[in-house]
């Protein structure tokens, strides 16, 4: 693989999982078990925070190259469980994004609104549709289950240390933990660990011995007369 293309994955592992970091750390919303009104108050109190939550929406979208990238490092053009990892991590991201961008977006607007009761109906709502579930739900779950089996192709292909192959498998299960039991320590251990194995993932892949395919082209075919 051209070093561009390595130099652009490690970019994506690097901001992308710093970013994850960063937005847990400041979004004031960061708990699943806020009512309508309660988060309407609570971003209305920390409006600021919410806008750089809402601002780091945009280069969070790196971490949909990141899952590529993590998969090529695992094998995924050769191993079906590293493929299937990939598939479980990147498809049910990009589905989340829309939803979870458009409500981080929407709290911002409603933390400056004069209506709060009307912005409070408008958050439950939004938190009861189908889309919403449609959105983050199956996300969630399939971040679980693709992280477990990227950690074992890692473990088997061993493009990394054992470490980070644990480290993958383990850091998705510990801030779901951390976010619905309220312990935020927990979460931000969790998301930690991922800054922490994307790291050495991107360094992985700046190195020589990187075993990286670079996706092939079309094959030419020749036609005789």
């Amino acid at each position: 693989m051209p070093y561009r293309y390595k130099l652009a994955g490690a970019v994506s592992l690097v901001v992308g999982g710093l970013t994850t970091v960063l937005q847990f750390l400041i979004t004031p919303v960061s708990g699943g078990d806020l009512s309508g009104s309660e988060l309407v108050a609570t971003v209305t109190r920390h409006h600021t925070a919410m806008g750089w939550a809402l601002a780091l929406d945009l280069p969070l979208l790196l971490a949909a190259p990141a899952y590529l990238f993590l998969g090529s490092l695992a094998g995924a053009r050769t191993s079906r469980l590293a493929s299937t990892a990939t598939a479980f991590l990147f498809f049910p991201f990009v589905v989340s994004c829309p939803p979870v961008f458009g409500f981080d977006g929407f709290a911002f607007l409603a933390g400056a609104d004069p209506n709060k009761e009307a912005m409070a109906h408008l958050a439950t709502s939004w938190q009861d549709s189908a889309w919403w579930a449609i959105g983050l739900f199956p996300y969630v779950l399939l971040q679980i289950a693709g992280s477990i089996m990227l950690g074992i192709a890692f473990l088997r292909s061993k493009p990394v240390p054992s470490w980070v192959a644990i480290g993958t498998m383990l850091w998705p299960a510990l801030a779901v933990v951390g976010i619905e039991s309220g312990v935020r320590a927990i979460a931000v251990g969790g998301y930690a660990v991922l800054f922490a194995t994307w790291s050495a993932c991107a360094a992985a892949l700046l190195r020589d011995s990187a075993t990286i395919v670079q996706p092939a082209g079309p094959e030419r075919v020749g036609i005789s007369e």
